[in-house]
Parts: structure tokens; C-alpha cells; sequence
């Protein structure tokens, strides 16, 4: 199966170029990079154009935005012009190990039949530089072999004729502006294949996680990157919940609870009893992710649960927000019904 890689990018020069001087090492041969430009004022037009694989069976598309369009709106038009049957997506900050493409692809090939839509593959950390970097370490990580209970948009590979059937969403991130105008890349990604992953599982599809497959992600935070991470994720997962009618997230669900029934305790004090409990709940939820999903020691998990903690209230005043805006103003948020799309795995293999 011949594959297409969609890398959009947007001022990152200086670790695109290695993302793509990666590329050049796969094992694997049949492949193209697609690589878009969303409106850069740095050099990453030049470091696109200068780009030589050189090697006779990798083909390279180059297109630029003519304005900053935002990650999904430019993967979906690398997606429209793509060749491969499979569709690999890599962020500008992944550096793929040599095997990562081969072993990405491999469970189409071995599967016996056509209901593996996607797979996602392992993200790991680059070195930490800062306290931020150990607090969000082993976000994107995946947990084991076999179906995958997640996508990670910077790391995964999906069938192209899925990708055009249900486009990844355009509207549910912001476009992220600096004071100065400029497009604000410090915040890595907010979910951006959530909705997709979504869709497919809810048509009946398998998706398939694959911990061999590995990317070095080189993004680090400032504070600001922090903090901006975890409010502009908190709306975006708002949004997602609002598009496909979905339960309260429970990561949010008990902090939201400690803060509702606390002032509700000055009325009636056992509710002072159950607002401690959901916030104990919510502290031992984060424990346990950042040990054994995210497999920080638990000396980086004291060490780091201070901030993190300053995190979720932030990601969580971020989602309350977002929330009571969509109910009560305009936005651009279209919603869908996930049930609209039971059964069509089925009839696809029939």
C-alpha cells in the first residue's frame, strides 16, 4: 500500500527540518510527504522548498496556506491531494524513528479484513527542560497493544477514502494568534482527532494502537505555553463535547462537582463532606494517570503535581467557560449525531 505523510507546519524552521530529514531513514519505500505551510513568517517556507530526500522513491508536495488556517484545516488539504491509499499524519515536532512507518502501516497488511480504519502509534518526550516539560510529560503516550482506546493526531495513520468520508473538524480550535499578529505554535495539539476517532468507533470501525511505532516529540513550554495549553484545551473539549452530544468529561466531572456542592454546604454541611470527596476523587484520578498511564516515577508525580493541579483548574475554568458560551452565544460549532453513523463499518466489508 503506497502512503501519504501530511505534516502541516507553521514556524517551526528550525525542528522541521529534522522531522523531515527523519523521513529520509524509513525502512519502509512507498511513500510521499505532504507538507503544508500554514502561513509561516518564519523560515519554514525556505527550509520546505530547500528539501532534497534524495532518495528517487519519495515523492514531495509542497503547498502553502495563504493565510493561517489552523493543523486540521491543512491536513484536510493534504488529505485532498494525497496519492496513498493510506493516509500517515506526523507533526512538524516529531522526530520518526527509522522503523516508525513500517511498523505504523503493518496491521492493515496482516489484518484479514477491511475494518482496521486507523492506528495510532507511540509518542514520547523529549528531554525535559523545564518544570513545565516534566509536568506535561507522557500526555500522548499510548498504554499497550492492540485496539486503541485513542487517537493521537501526531502519530497516527488512517484509510484515505475514511478521511474523505468524515473529514477531520475544522471547527472546533481557534485560530491561535500572538499580540503581535503572528500565529502562536507553543501550544501543541488540543484534540484535534478526537472527533474523528469518535466517528469511526461509532461506525463500528477498529482501531488498533501500535507502541513500536515511535516519534520523539521535541515541543517544549514556557509557563505561558503551560497555562495557554491547558485553557485553550479545556475549550476545546467543550467544544467536542457540545458537537457530539456527549456525557460531562470525566477527567472535568469531579472538580466540577467539589465546586458546585461547596457553596451549597453553607446551606446543608454534609454537602461540605461530598465536595471534599470529589475533590479527593479528582486528585487521586490525576495521581493515578500521571503513574500508570502517563508512567512518570513518582518522584517526578510529586515533584511536578503542584503545577499540574494548577493545570486541571485552569483546563477546567477553560472548559466551564467555553461551555456556558456555546449555550448562550453565536459560534461555529456544528453539531453531529453519532448514532448517524452505526453500522457503516459493516456495510463497507459486505
Amino acid at each position: 500500500m503506497r502512503v501519504s505523510i501530511i505534516i502541516p507546519a507553521c514556524n517551526r524552521a528550525d525542528v522541521l527540518s529534522r522531522c523531515l530529514a527523519a523521513l529520509c531513514k524509513q525502512s519502509f519505500q512507498d511513500f510521499e510527504i505532504v507538507v503544508i505551510d500554514d502561513a509561516s513568517t518564519d523560515a519554514t517556507p525556505d527550509v520546505i522548498r530547500q528539501f532534497n530526500p534524495e532518495r528517487d522513491d519519495i515523492r514531495v508536495v509542497r503547498l502553502r496556506n495563504d493565510s493561517h488556517a489552523g493543523a486540521n484545516p491543512s491536513r484536510n488539504r493534504g488529505i485532498a491531494v494525497a496519492s496513498g491509499e493510506l493516509i500517515a499524519f506526523l507533526d512538524c515536532d516529531c522526530i520518526a524513528e527509522p522503523e516508525w512507518l513500517k511498523r505504523l502501516i503493518a496491521p492493515f497488511s496482516t489484518e484479514s479484513d477491511n475494518v482496521v480504519a486507523g492506528v495510532t502509534g507511540m509518542v514520547l518526550d523529549a528531554p525535559a527542560r523545564s518544570l513545565f516539560d516534566k509536568t506535561f510529560k507522557g500526555t500522548h503516550r499510548i498504554h499497550s497493544a492492540g485496539d486503541a482506546s485513542r487517537l493521537i493526531a501526531g502519530n497516527m495513520c488512517i484509510r484515505r477514502e475514511l478521511l474523505l468520508r468524515y473529514r477531520l473538524d475544522e471547527d472546533r480550535a481557534e485560530k491561535l494568534q500572538r499580540t503581535d499578529g503572528t500565529p502562536d505554535v507553543s501550544v501543541s495539539g488540543r484534540g484535534d482527532e478526537e472527533g474523528l476517532h469518535l466517528i469511526l468507533r461509532a461506525a463500528g470501525y477498529r482501531l488498533v494502537a501500535v507502541p513500536d511505532a515511535v516519534v520523539l516529540h521535541e515541543h517544549h513550554l514556557s509557563g505561558g505555553a503551560f497555562f495557554r495549553q491547558a485553557f485553550r484545551g479545556g475549550r476545546s473539549a467543550a467544544r467536542l463535547v457540545y458537537k457530539y452530544a456527549l456525557p460531562q468529561r470525566i477527567d472535568m466531572l469531579p472538580f466540577m462537582l467539589a465546586f458546585v456542592t461547596l457553596p451549597l454546604g453553607f446551606a446543608w454541611r454534609p454537602l461540605f463532606g461530598l465536595s471534599a470527596i470529589c475533590y479527593l476523587t479528582g486528585i487521586a484520578a490525576i495521581v493515578y494517570n500521571d503513574l500508570f498511564r502517563k508512567k512518570k516515577t513518582l518522584g517526578e508525580t510529586l515533584i511536578t503535581f503542584p503545577l499540574l493541579l494548577a493545570y486541571y483548574m485552569t483546563r477546567l475554568t477553560g472548559y466551564v467557560l467555553e461551555s456556558i458560551r456555546l449555550r448562550v452565544k453565536s459560534h461555529d460549532v456544528q453539531m453531529v449525531r453519532l448514532s448517524d453513523f452505526a453500522g457503516e463499518a459493516n456495510r463497507d466489508c459486505e
